[in-house]
């Protein structure tokens, strides 16, 4: 069976037309809700990975994990305004949270008929047990997160993870959902320094298991390395790794994020950008205003109108928000 990413109709639309188009329908009211939600149910993660904000300590929000009164407001709001996909991802493990499982089965049987869900994962924490539940529940879509394109690159890069162990975890969730429809199984990597051949075995290793295998480019020399909180040995690794970083950057000519979806955190913040670790692209909170309102608000749209002029230097996660060149392989 050959299945299709139930997301790419959005991801389509999202990559369709340019900034002034996306920002008109806005302002004339064609759209007056996001197309999909991204959700954090946590920002705390099981890993500590050099290169994320989460694992080096370097994120100042707070942590927390979405509590009880937040998730029931954002699933009143995807069922009022019909939202037609959640993705359950952001800056930390999803599956550290407490009730995830329960969580991502009120969304996909409380909203409305044919509400697509998506989670993204590290692997780690899920048991066979929580894969059959996926399955059974026919959850749309799951994306399975690695580093590298072998087990000494990925074991370096994701302190705390394991990848033979998700390589296992991975091949499960395969012969779990046997030939039912769902969930579409993405891999996802990104790389540093690896090899054609390297990449070539993964993709041979791994892609007898998956609907799709993403391999892109680890984005470097945007961190603070002064500013993580981790041992100086492993800010001297980051270090060494943005040397090799010669990759050309442009920035992005139609923003993917801004004018269609929004970003919700684990405390009910609204945000612009699935960049935005920090919130500085703040627009609301789920639990003072509902989606409509946070979504065609004047603070939304100020935004946007700085993103429409290209004055990318105003706004903090814009300013180093790159198209990479050469493209992801």
């Amino acid at each position: 069976m050959v299945r299709t990413n139930p997301f790419v109709k959005y991801y389509r639309q999202l990559d369709t037309g340019t900034n002034e188009e996306k920002y008109r329908i806005v302002k004339d009211g064609t759209l007056t809700v996001p197309r999909y939600l991204d959700i954090e149910l946590t920002n705390a993660c099981n890993f500590n990975c050099c290169f994320c904000p989460t694992g080096t300590k370097s994120m100042q929000r707070m942590k927390g994990f979405m509590p009880e009164l937040v998730v029931k407001r954002l699933l009143e709001d995807i069922r009022k305004y019909e939202i037609p996909g959640v993705r359950i991802i952001g800056w930390g493990e999803p599956t550290l949270h407490p009730d995830w499982l329960n969580i991502v089965d009120n969304i996909h049987r409380g909203g409305v008929e044919g509400t697509l869900i998506h989670l993204g994962t590290n692997g780690s924490l899920l048991k066979e047990s929580d894969m059959q539940a996926l399955v059974d529940m026919q959850v749309e879509s799951i994306k399975f997160s690695f580093q590298g394109a072998d087990a000494n690159s990925y074991n370096e890069m994701r302190d705390g993870g394991n990848y033979d162990r998700l390589v296992e975890t991975v091949k499960t969730m395969y012969n779990l959902r046997g030939d039912r429809p769902y969930p579409y199984i993405h891999i996802s990597t990104t790389l540093t320094v690896e090899s054609e051949k390297q990449v070539s075995e993964f993709r041979q290793s791994i892609e007898p298991y998956c609907d799709y295998c993403s391999v892109g480019y680890t984005m470097l020399n945007h961190l603070s390395v002064d500013s993580m909180k981790i041992p100086e040995e492993r800010k001297e690794k980051i270090r060494k790794l943005q040397e090799h970083e010669s990759i050309r950057r442009e920035y992005r000519q139609v923003c993917s994020d801004a004018f269609d979806k929004l970003d919700i955190h684990w405390n009910g913040d609204a945000t612009l950008c699935c960049s935005d670790y920090e919130s500085f692209l703040l627009v609301g909170n789920v639990m003072d205003m509902d989606l409509k309102q946070i979504f065609t608000s004047n603070i939304a749209n100020l935004y946007r109108d700085t993103i429409v002029k290209g004055e990318y230097g105003r706004i903090k996660c814009c300013s180093t928000c790159w198209e990479t060149v050469p493209p992801m392989v």
